[in-house]
């Protein structure tokens, strides 16, 4: 059987805006890390294994049917080991409830959650994420998911490939209003997170 995950994927504006921050930077990515090659880029909220394809899809059809979007944006260095990403960071409270709810849709534990996009990763055991630089101070525009997806992973000898088996559309909000925490420059550290930092599954 496959090996299968449910994700959301950023909107165009919020990768092209990661990518720019990462490409001006003439470090970026640091000496023994692998750059994530952007069509990768996503936001796994569950991870299945192999799991039947038909099951998973009527299962995320059944719980995610009817959910909100949640306001989201890409901001700030997130540490796992030997994965460097930037973090996900919801609008407001009502936002990280609605990603929470998303999370449980793919059948996964929001108290053990925590949203991030991978950039980069090593081998090396020892070494640390790059928490400083492009990922440190990168703060992108706010993005809306329209839909989750069941996404099958194959593995390939140029790394991963990732096919959308199945989409289910969410119910769009309004887009957040200015303030502290929302639109603008903001801190990241001021965004919501749903939990404390885990370590990220070198699946995903």
């Amino acid at each position: 059987m496959p090996r299968l995950f449910t994700a959301l994927w950023p909107a165009r504006a919020a990768l092209a805006a990661l990518r720019r921050e990462l490409e001006a930077d003439g470090g970026w990515p640091p000496e023994g890390w692998r750059a994530t090659p952007v069509d990768r880029w996503h936001v796994t909220l569950g991870f299945h294994g192999e799991a039947e394809p038909g099951i998973q899809a009527r299962l995320l059809e059944a719980r995610a049917a009817e959910l909100p979007a949640p306001w989201l944006r890409l901001a700030g260095a997130v540490s796992f080991p030997q994965v460097a990403a930037v973090g996900v960071v919801p609008a407001g409270e009502a936002d990280a409830a609605a990603l929470a709810a998303l999370v449980v849709a793919a059948g996964g534990d929001p108290a053990s959650f925590r949203g991030h996009l991978t950039v980069a990763r090593t081998s090396r055991r020892r070494d640390e994420p790059p928490a400083a630089g492009p990922l440190g101070r990168h703060v992108g525009p706010w993005w809306c998911p329209a839909e989750v997806c069941l996404v099958r992973s194959e593995l390939t000898t140029a790394g991963p490939r990732y096919t959308v088996l199945h989409r289910v559309p969410l119910h769009a909000r309004p887009r957040p209003a200015a303030g502290p925490g929302h639109a603008g420059g903001g801190s990241p550290a001021r965004g919501v997170r749903l939990a404390a930092a885990r370590p990220a599954s070198p699946r995903e």
